[in-house]
């Protein structure tokens, strides 16, 4: 490839903001990506763009990676190169989307990186922070994309993650460790964050979402793709005719009939959940592309300013040009917003000019010590169905009077009284009961008194009872203790890995292991009792499985087993079912499990 005759250009990942999503802009105003429909050549206004057959297959349409060989330890190597693989394989299961990956193999030890070499590379840098041919200090940064670009066509991609002395970042592999130390940092958070750069998305206003600029230590709110992400992978690599089954909100934000450069825009489903979040362009205007048919609330609030200890500043967002932001406005009420498939609303958003009286500077991790005080300028997480935990949002003003709320529905806040906290901030908190069906999905932390208010967009994140981040409806959980490689096609639900008949989804309702083929499903009847009530039959379910009861009177072909229950829904631990029928007579009974 002649690097001269295609216009190359090479870089750090920097934005032009106004999509949902925040993508990263062609001098064109195209967004850059890679091209998986025509990789082999395209024709450009300077120049045909050759790309690489070694950076994208252009037989099978999948962007090829390395991982170079020496990983991060000595002691765990194939786990981390595993944990890269499973990284990219979880953008690659984005639903709707031609997104696709190639692990081209193991590189040699790698030292530096070079984006217009032809091949793509995911690295630790370990004992030099300098890079870039010593132009650029890694110093105490935790990860980097650098990415090679022609025109608007992503040509060649390196991610490197910082394993120097310098840094002192300790990279780990095992999903079920939770740490809050900082220096902590499991694998697959921070790489899932870094392949949304690699594919041309650059960091979103919404504090939970995986493109978030800043991420919590270990397994964090960066795992997980969130509706804004996968959105964005939805836009940039649509399948055919797929956006037209979605909508699409645009407008500007309006201060004094002037446009607000900068301002934050999201659009949340009325059930608290966020689909979209962007940030306005100098003349105002913002785009929400690649939303679902639905109604959408859709609101526009400030930047934090330059200082700091706050959430999230223009210089956040990585192009320099918001460091200009204009921050002095009050967030707006939320104006519902309903889109139809193939439809572009357009809707304008004026703001009224002002400091806000407070602003949200940290929030408190989860806790359930109402003593204990740790705070975050990320996104924090809880499950569907917790109970008894404090959350809390800090602020460097004084908070006397002010009411801490989430956006959506499922989730009773009963307030603490307000506190003083360290550095003269204050702290509004409250425990909070997340109902076992509160939907998925980011909600906003209000922070509310009769003077003003201040929003954290998307910074809590209500998480599933059971983790799928690869879509494929199967708990990771599983996948991850059986599969060394959990996104592998052998983990998926329909795999029988062990070939003993029985597929991955049954082997885990029925709890035996889907890789001994000597281990068969044990679906067994545990206790049953007769009362005057009844007979209960117990048995241990699994959540998501179903379950039916028969019985019979006798062992022979003349009285076959009958159905007793409906399809019952499967609850992790006992289940029982009472046979009202059963009072004096001698039964014999069974369970039927249904994947």
């Amino acid at each position: 490839m002649s690097l001269s005759s295609i216009l190359l250009s090479s870089s750090l990942a920097v934005a032009w903001v106004g999509h949902a999503f925040v993508v990263d802009y062609s001098h064109a105003d195209r967004p850059r990506r890679w091209d998986l429909i025509t990789p082999e050549s395209r024709v450009g206004p300077s120049a045909r763009i050759m790309v690489s057959t070694n950076v994208v297959n252009p037989v099978t349409r999948a962007i090829r990676y390395y991982i170079a060989a020496d990983a991060y330890s000595t002691t765990n190597t194939t786990a981390e190169i595993n944990a890269v693989r499973a990284s990219f394989d979880q953008w690659q299961a984005v639903p709707d989307s031609i997104l696709k990956f190639e692990f081209a193999g193991l590189a040699g030890p790698a030292t530096d990186i070079d984006e217009v070499d032809g091949t793509n590379v995911v690295l630790w840098a370990k004992n030099n922070a300098l890079l870039a041919g010593g132009t650029l200090d890694l110093a105490n940064t935790l990860a980097l994309t650098f990415f090679a670009t022609a025109e608007e066509i992503l040509v060649g991609a390196d991610v490197v993650l910082n394993a120097t002395p310098k840094g002192g970042y300790l990279w780990y592999t095992d999903f079920e460790h939770r740490t809050i130390e900082f220096r902590q940092r499991f694998i697959e958070s921070v790489l899932v964050h870094e392949i949304g750069h690699f594919i041309g998305l650059e960091h979103s206003p919404l504090g939970g979402g995986t493109m978030f600029f800043r991420g919590a230590p270990g397994v964090n709110t960066w795992l997980g793709l969130a509706g804004d992400d996968i959105a964005g992978a939805q836009y940039l690599y649509p399948q055919a005719g797929g956006l037209a089954s979605r909508g699409r909100i645009q407008g500007r934000v309006l201060l004094a009939g002037s446009g607000v450069f900068g301002a934050v825009v999201t659009a949340e489903e009325p059930t608290g959940r966020f689909t979209g979040g962007t940030v306005c362009r100098a003349d105002g205007s913002f785009d929400l592309p690649a939303l679902p048919p639905g109604t959408y609330d859709l609101r526009a609030s400030p930047l934090d300013p330059r200082r700091p200890s706050v959430l999230l500043r223009g210089l956040d967002i990585l192009n320099p040009t918001y460091a200009d932001a204009l921050t002095t406005f009050l967030p707006t009420p939320s104006t519902p917003v309903t889109v139809a498939a193939s439809q572009t609303r357009m809707v304008d958003l004026t703001v009224t000019a002002g400091e806000p009286v407070f602003r949200i500077n940290y929030l408190r991790w989860p806790t359930d010590n109402p003593a204990k005080q740790d705070r975050v300028q990320a996104g924090v997480a809880l499950t569907a169905g917790t109970s008894n935990q404090v959350i809390g949002v800090y602020s460097d003003s004084y908070l006397a009077g002010a009411t801490l709320r989430v956006s959506g529905e499922g989730i009773a806040l009963t307030p603490l009284e307000s506190t003083s906290a360290f550095w003269g901030t204050s702290l509004v908190s409250a425990w909070v009961q997340v109902s076992p069906s509160a939907h998925p999905g980011l909600r906003s932390l209000f922070l509310e008194r009769a003077d003003g208010r201040a929003v954290a967009n998307g910074f809590l994140e209500v998480q599933s009872p059971i983790p799928d981040y690869n879509f494929d409806g199967l708990d990771d959980r599983f996948q991850r203790r059986h599969f060394p490689l959990w996104t592998a096609p052998e983990a998926g639900p329909t795999a029988d890995p062990d070939l003993d008949g029985f597929n991955n989804q049954f082997e885990l309702l029925s709890g035996s292991v889907p890789t001994d083929a000597a281990s068969l499903p044990d679906v067994r009847i545990d206790r049953v009792l007769l009362t005057a009530q009844g007979t209960t039959i117990s048995w241990q379910g699994v959540a998501g499985g179903k379950y039916r009861l028969w019985s019979r009177a006798e062992f022979s072909a003349a009285h076959p087993w009958q159905p007793i229950s409906p399809w019952l829904a499967g609850t992790q631990g006992t289940m029982e079912f009472l046979d009202r029928t059963a009072t004096q007579a001698i039964r014999f009974y069974r369970v039927e499990l249904m994947p």
